[in-house]
């Protein structure tokens, strides 16, 4: 690739809109080899282990009760590729800058660049995951707990982000989420709507939000790659450290926190509590876990309605 990879946001004033607004980036990922059929193949056939979610959906309703969970097992990388390209899929691969150090450089290339545009900011435990998705496949409205971006590499999609706080994250929605006692999943209105910013991503586009801000997805009409960011600073960390230990509060021990501050007795305290509960391991008799309800069928290449798959 001529040039090399760039990362360019287009905020003039990012030092100071940086974790308060949208921030769009400009990239050239698309032009990278890495992105190539061949290469996603041979990420998803090597790096098996981290294939978090393979799941289909519901293409007309934003109703996360169609979503539905599947299974690769027996497919080979190219095999799942054209099942994507022609069904109705969504696949998540995970841990990708641990399976190959090129795609690592990506985000840490991505994050040195922010962190030189914005004072005092310090990133660490920087992922990247690869999201490879079908014609009309949309991911329903949900929150993630760390810094979190998209980088879109093929194909058209549409995000909506919705603002952080009441209505569209209440606090205890996002204190069961960081807590981990349901998924990222939380209540969608469709008042929200007329509060959302609508971005179309097409190659070499992409977005980083504000944290733990509201987002859905909808594809366009061809295969779909893009490129997951997520990454912590300290702020977040103490942010999700207090969460945790408020969520355990109210919703385990059935008290009602007031106090959100990341410093002082009252922060020392909670990430105390917080890293209690993370040691306890209780949050893994709430965590849904992984059921596949269908798996991609392999023999067919002809395109997999929802109702095909929840059979």
């Amino acid at each position: 690739m001529q040039g090399g990879t760039f990362f360019k946001f287009q905020s003039k004033n990012l030092a100071t809109a940086w974790n308060t607004e949208i921030q769009p980036v400009e990239h050239n990922l698309g032009e990278h080899p890495l992105f190539s059929d061949e290469a996603l193949a041979r990420l998803v056939e090597g790096n098996a282990h981290a294939i978090r979610e393979v799941s289909t959906m519901d293409p007309e309703r934003e109703d996360k009760s169609a979503w539905k969970r599947g299974s690769i097992e027996g497919m080979n990388g190219r095999e799942v590729i054209e099942a994507v390209r022609d069904g109705l899929y969504w696949v998540n691969v995970g841990d990708v800058g641990t399976f190959d150090r090129r795609y690592q450089d990506f985000i840490d290339q991505l994050m040195d660049t922010l962190e030189a545009q914005v004072p005092g900011l310090k990133t660490f435990n920087r992922h990247i995951g690869v999201l490879i998705s079908s014609p009309g496949a949309r991911v329903y409205y949900h929150s993630d707990v760390p810094g979190q971006g998209l980088l879109h590499v093929r194909g058209e999609k549409t995000i909506w982000i919705y603002p952080g706080g009441d209505p569209f994250l209440p606090q205890e929605s996002l204190e069961r989420v960081v807590t981990g006692l349901t998924n990222e999943d939380i209540e969608y209105d469709p008042s929200f709507e007329q509060h959302a910013t609508r971005i179309l991503l097409t190659p070499g586009t992409g977005a980083l939000w504000p944290l733990n801000w509201p987002h859905r997805v909808v594809n366009g009409k061809s295969l779909n790659v893009s490129v997951t960011v997520s990454f912590w600073t300290d702020e977040i960390r103490r942010h999700a450290l207090v969460n945790t230990a408020n969520g355990v509060m109210r919703h385990v021990m059935g008290l009602n926190p007031r106090s959100r501050a990341i410093s002082g007795p009252s922060y020392w305290w909670r990430a105390g509590l917080a890293a209690a509960w993370k040691a306890s391991g209780l949050s893994k008799r709430y965590r849904e876990k992984y059921k596949a309800e269908f798996k991609i069928n392999q023999a067919s290449r002809a395109r997999q309605t929802f109702k095909e798959a929840a059979e």
